[in-house]
């Protein structure tokens, strides 16, 4: 065989071979538990979202699938804006109102259960009287960008 031919059998067969220990390195990750107490958690301010922060459990919020919580002051609203991703959410504490565009607003209390489907447009309230924690379940990277009815 040629030399250059050789050069990219040995670098593909390379390649290969760190994708396959890489791999491994996840499966064997995935095995490991994880045990993190509420005080163990990073909070930071959520884009384009005041008075709302999130901490990630999961996963990377800016380059994928992730699970994260996200707590908001009582009485803060998000106007009208959508998500990349879809998410799964669970309503920890205090109320949310969730208004689906072209839909009644609904409250949703601890214990609650809501998924907003990627590109849906949608207004997210915490309801006065309480701040209120949610944890989601995220498909990619989190992103809010404001949208016009």
């Amino acid at each position: 065989m040629k030399p250059r031919v050789n050069r990219l059998l040995i670098a593909a067969g390379a390649a290969l071979f760190c994708a396959a220990v890489l791999s491994m390195h996840a499966q064997e990750a995935a095995k490991r538990a994880v045990l993190r107490a509420a005080s163990e958690l990073k909070w930071v301010d959520a884009p384009n979202a005041t008075g709302v922060q999130q901490a990630v459990a999961w996963g990377n919020a800016q380059k994928g699938a992730h699970g994260s919580f996200a707590k908001f002051a009582g009485g803060t609203e998000v106007p009208l804006h959508t998500h990349t991703a879809s998410g799964r959410s669970v309503v920890i504490s205090g109320t949310m109102v969730e208004g689906v565009e072209g839909q009644k607003p609904k409250e949703l209390g601890a214990g609650s259960y809501f998924y907003l489907p990627g590109g849906v447009k949608h207004t997210t309230t915490c309801k006065a009287g309480a701040d209120c924690i949610i944890y989601s379940d995220w498909s990619g990277p989190f992103d809010l960008t404001p949208a016009t009815p």
